[in-house]
């Protein structure tokens, strides 16, 4: 499928809103063609610019003659340009020079297709004009001085002859070098440099009308991205009231959904190998498999308030739109540098390796803007619900019920703290602080904490506590028996049973 029917058939995937955004792949295209045909009509060759051009980065800047292909001024005011740098004096460069001087006056010369403007510091500038220009007169030499408006027709006559010539010249200098061996090196005699540019004008079109799409496109953007982060801070804002330790049965619904999307890993991976950001397809596939995991759960059935349900709905519309977000850059983009690709294919100049140059796009195709937004939704939304294993007594692994902050300042459940002070353990288990367990006592709780811990996992208390009670009466029968019991015999009586207790 060819990109112009691609971008069309892709674009219906866009809110209608954005697709005036998008670059005009079509209208450019057309562009293209006329920039083509001004080259073409006004005596050059696309074929021999492409094949000059397409060799000039890897060229000695100190080689002439030589040719390059640049643009002038800041964006959104850019101009492109062809400059010619040759030497007056080099015998080549004389023979054509004295070749076009030797046209009689009565002969029929074609007619000027490049349209004179100034001079300056030994510059000429040329335009690739279709004004109408005066009948020609004769040919002159191009170290004449600019005085009246007969040389300025004279001299735009002879350009379009020189430029072939210059280019053909460029041409055999590089060939002569590449088959050169450079031996010795030797004292370079002064040149005479003289620089000839024509500036484009159809080109300057082509350009002028990207540079505007480009900065629609960031304009969009920018909005966007602005109504994002608005419709965030709304969300976190309903999210507090709807998931709050008050609405005990949805706050414990919305911590599983979040764990849920968490795990789904939409848009950036957890692992250090896989931190790249996700491509689309790859956002979307996550994102069906987490909805997939919601219906499977039928968590959302179980969300009790309206508000709830209409949460989640914006929640998951935000996610969509970050998707779409990207869809809309990554479209951009592709346009962008297609759309070089054909201007340079077409036209034989070198813009896919000026124009980024001078203009930065990175603010308008680079990630970050997307990385940015994704880490506004999990810093905003995500924390608002505490997950227990980031709470987690890092011996069991359940809910650090009554925590112990140790002086290291790490946090125990105290049951471990306990166990841990009976084997005689003195050091932290994690940074081997040399008296940090030794030296805990009650007065190590943090109350801060565990009144937090009360609000957000009462259901996880509620097991630890059940499994502390377990825990203190086997070691009870163990004190009172005598007998020790393996390891498999505390796991099996440790595990809850669901038969009842029966009084016979």
């Amino acid at each position: 499928m060819k990109f112009a029917k691609q971008l069309e058939t892709e674009s219906e995937e866009i809110p209608s809103e954005w697709r005036p955004y998008l670059i005009q792949y079509k209208a450019l295209k057309k562009l293209i063609t006329k920039v083509a045909e001004e080259i073409e009509s006004r005596g050059l060759s696309t074929s021999l610019l492409h094949e000059v051009l397409d060799e000039e980065a890897a060229e000695d800047d100190d080689c002439v003659p030589r040719i390059r292909y640049y643009f002038t001024g800041e964006p959104p005011n850019v101009k492109p340009n062809i400059e010619f740098t040759y030497d007056s004096e080099e015998p080549k460069v004389q023979k054509v020079l004295s070749k076009l001087m030797s046209l009689q006056s009565t002969q029929e010369i074609e007619r000027p297709k490049l349209e004179f403007r100034k001079s300056v510091n030994n510059t000429d500038f040329f335009s690739l004009s279709s004004a109408p220009l005066s009948p020609p007169l004769s040919v002159v030499s191009e170290d004449q001085v600019i005085t009246s408006p007969g040389i300025r027709t004279q001299r735009k006559n002879s350009t379009v002859t020189l430029v072939k010539e210059l280019l053909n010249l460029t041409l055999e200098e590089r060939d002569r070098v590449k088959d050169t061996e450079p031996i010795v090196q030797e004292i370079q005699p002064q040149k005479h440099l003289k620089t000839l540019v024509i500036e484009l004008e159809q080109d300057d079109e082509f350009f002028k009308m990207l540079l505007e799409e480009l900065n629609q496109a960031a304009l969009l953007q920018d909005v966007t991205s602005q109504k994002f982060k608005h419709d965030i801070s709304d969300l976190e804002s309903r999210m507090t009231k709807v998931a709050s330790p008050t609405q005990k049965s949805d706050m414990y619904n919305w911590r599983q959904i979040f764990s849920l999307y968490m795990d789904a890993q939409i848009f950036q991976g957890h692992a250090e190998s896989d931190r790249e950001f996700r491509t689309v397809e790859r956002a979307r596939q996550q994102m069906e498999w987490f909805i997939e995991q919601l219906e499977k759960s039928n968590i959302l059935t179980k969300l009790k308030t309206p508000e709830s349900k209409s949460a989640f709905k914006q929640f998951i519309a935000l996610n969509t739109e970050l998707i779409t977000m990207k869809h809309y850059q990554m479209l951009n983009q592709t346009a962008m540098r297609k759309i070089l690709k054909k201007h340079d294919k077409r036209s034989g100049l070198t813009a896919s390796q000026s124009f980024p140059e001078i203009v930065s796009t990175n603010h308008l195709f680079s990630p970050e803007l997307a990385h940015m937004l994704y880490s506004t939704i999990t810093n905003k939304l995500t924390t608002i619900i505490p997950q227990p294993e980031d709470y987690a007594c890092p011996v069991c692994m359940s809910v650090a019920w009554r925590p112990i902050r140790l002086s290291c300042n790490h946090v125990f459940c105290v049951r471990c703290l306990i166990k841990a002070q009976k084997k005689g353990m003195n050091s932290c288990p994690l940074c081997r602080h040399p008296t940090a367990v030794r030296t805990a006592t009650a007065l190590n709780l943090d109350e801060g904490l565990q009144n937090f811990l009360k609000m957000y996992f009462p259901q996880e208390i509620k097991d630890k506590k059940r499994d502390n009670e377990r825990e203190q009466a086997i070691e009870d029968v163990q004190a009172m028996t005598g007998k020790k019991y393996t390891e498999e015999q505390l796991m099996r009586m440790n595990q809850p049973s669901d038969s009842k207790c029966t009084i016979m």
